[in-house]
């Protein structure tokens, strides 16, 4: 996939985005998805899914984590 843009996003693509990619089998090949959120500065950062099998994903909370790290780093 290197070198090729993703046709889910415009032209051309936004200066800040979040992305979540995973392979699956498809018969004897594989397919790419991703998942792709725009940032916006002054924004609350997306909840993307973190695939962790196939079959299975987990919400990964982008806010809550930078807002726990902020916090811990005593940033806020």
């Amino acid at each position: 996939m290197t070198g090729q843009s993703d046709p889910g996003l415009p032209s051309p693509p936004p200066a800040l985005y979040a992305v979540v990619c995973r392979c699956t089998p498809n018969g004897e090949s594989w397919r790419f998805q991703a998942w792709t959120h725009t940032l916006e500065l002054g924004q609350p950062l997306p909840t993307l899914p973190l695939w962790l099998t196939r079959d299975f994903a987990v919400p990964l909370e982008l806010e809550a984590t930078y807002e726990e790290t902020c916090k811990a780093l005593r940033i806020v």
